[in-house]
């Protein structure tokens, strides 16, 4: 079940609480607790096959639960924007679309301003009226971000999103994220990257297959989490001081 609250005083702009999800027949996710917190960058990290595109996917009201609540906090009335990249988009071969139109009639953004909103993401203007189906996969992310960054997301889902792109625009999409954080934008990525969680995390949900757990600034140092990989996360507890069920502590790392 989801719901929506608002309040001007709030900490998470998402609360899973007891969350279990079954795809394919298959139980992916059990009994598991987390929360995004607002104003901060969040990864979401774990083995392959441990339910991050998943609890993500479901968060987004893309896949049922079967069991708990997925508590959307809002500080205004008005409903939540959310923003989400996959890692990956194959267009069919039949679609003619172009960059420009694909943003002027999917994304709706307004002709005189296609070519500046690509230009937040680093997309090259030589490419504006290439069809999607000449695109590479690099160039797809950022086509998708930029039209996700134009409609104003409250919480923005990115998965795996350096993984298709070259060492040049890597640092820049980075910036992009970095930037958009602070202008108060929750900002969630799924990711392998150590490199980039142990540089870059406010909070971190560590996924395996038998438990989910999660990592905050206030609890772990940064230049710790550079020694924590999927090995250690073994290692992780449940924390019995803490309140919420999904956060543990984390030992001999």
């Amino acid at each position: 079940m989801t719901t929506a609250e608002h309040s001007e005083d709030i900490e998470n702009i998402v609360d899973c609480q007891n969350l279990s999800i079954h795809r394919d027949m298959r139980e992916v996710l059990h009994n598991a607790s987390c929360c995004i917190p607002i104003n901060a960058l969040t990864f979401i990290v774990g083995e392959n096959g441990s339910g991050k595109t998943t609890l993500v996917q479901s968060i987004l009201g893309l896949l049922p639960i079967t069991n708990g609540e997925i508590k959307l906090n809002s500080k205004s009335k008005k409903e939540l924007v959310f923003g989400y990249v996959p890692q990956s988009v194959n267009f069919s071969k039949h679609i003619q679309m172009t960059v420009s139109e694909y943003l002027k009639y999917s994304a709706s953004v307004p002709s005189d301003l296609i070519e500046q909103t690509l230009s937040i993401v680093d997309f090259p203007e030589t490419h504006l009226h290439n069809r999607l189906t000449e695109l590479s996969g690099g160039q797809t992310q950022k086509l998708l971000l930029a039209a996700e960054l134009f409609r104003s997301p409250d919480i923005l889902f990115l998965d795996e999103p350096l993984s298709n792109v070259d060492d040049s625009s890597e640092k820049h999409i980075i910036d992009v994220i970095l930037g958009i954080k602070n202008q108060g934008v929750a900002i969630v990525i799924i990711t392998h990257d150590w490199q980039m969680v142990s540089s870059y995390a406010d909070h971190v949900i560590c996924l395996n297959t038998n438990f989910l757990c999660e990592l905050s600034s206030s609890c772990i140092c940064k230049n710790s989490l550079s020694k924590l990989n999927i090995r250690n996360i073994q290692k992780a507890t449940p924390d019995p001081q803490s309140s919420h069920p999904g956060y543990c502590y984390i030992e001999n790392i």
